[in-house]
């Protein structure tokens, strides 16, 4: 099946330019060029002689040697065979986790900081908890 630019770039940023198998950097702009480096193409998730469909939400990108390899066989094969258990989350989803990382730890951070030091801990302790909220990373 032929894929829009428009679509390529919406299975691309489901897994934030990972392969969704094997977990390594993707590069947009080699899709379908094997032999470059972060070459890629759309995958099925389940694949279409086993009843897949051409559906976005059946799709993933993935390196070309890591489709080729998965073949027919299940993606959670696929993906344990690379020490992997789901695929890499999307832009938006990490950003999603690093806001209500920074609103947990904020608070966490805010409480400990008042029953510590009174209200100037309280703001000291929201900024670092804040701070420590953010710079976790979701996956």
């Amino acid at each position: 099946m032929r894929y829009t630019p428009d679509d390529l770039e919406v299975i691309f940023d489901r897994t934030d330019g990972y392969c969704h198998l094997c977990g390594k950097r993707l590069c947009f702009s080699n899709y379908g060029q094997y032999g470059e480096r972060g070459a890629w193409e759309v995958e099925h998730s389940k694949a279409r002689c086993n009843g897949g469909t051409d559906r976005l939400c059946n799709v993933y990108a993935a390196h070309i040697s890591c489709n080729r390899q998965k073949g027919i066989s299940a993606t959670r094969t696929a993906r344990a065979r690379n020490g992997r258990t789901k695929a890499p989350l999307s832009r938006d989803r990490k950003e999603q986790i690093r806001q209500n990382n920074r609103w947990g730890w904020g608070s966490v951070g805010a409480l400990s900081g008042a029953a510590i030091a009174g209200p100037p801990g309280f703001v000291i302790g929201a900024v670092i908890g804040a701070l420590f909220g953010d710079d976790m990373e979701p996956e």
